[in-house]
């Protein structure tokens, strides 16, 4: 999927430019990289079918990205 597109499922993605990641759920925008700002294509790495984020969020001290638009 590519920066601006609406998520079709649920889950945790990779940047290609950076390999940066980021969990979306169904419906939700991707955005540009967090760590370098391009646009960019992002390719799955874990699905999540239930359409939640995960009870074990990913630490910070790994360079992973959660996204959560305003108003969530």
């Amino acid at each position: 999927m590519k920066t601006g597109r609406d998520a079709n499922q649920p889950g945790q993605y990779s940047s290609e430019c950076c390999l940066a990641e980021i969990r979306v759920i169904k419906g939700q925008m991707f955005p540009r990289c967090p760590r370098c700002n391009a646009l960019t294509v992002w390719d799955i790495v874990k699905r999540n079918p239930d359409n939640r984020h995960d009870a074990n969020p990913l630490l910070p001290d790994r360079k992973h990205y959660s996204f959560i638009p305003d108003g969530i």
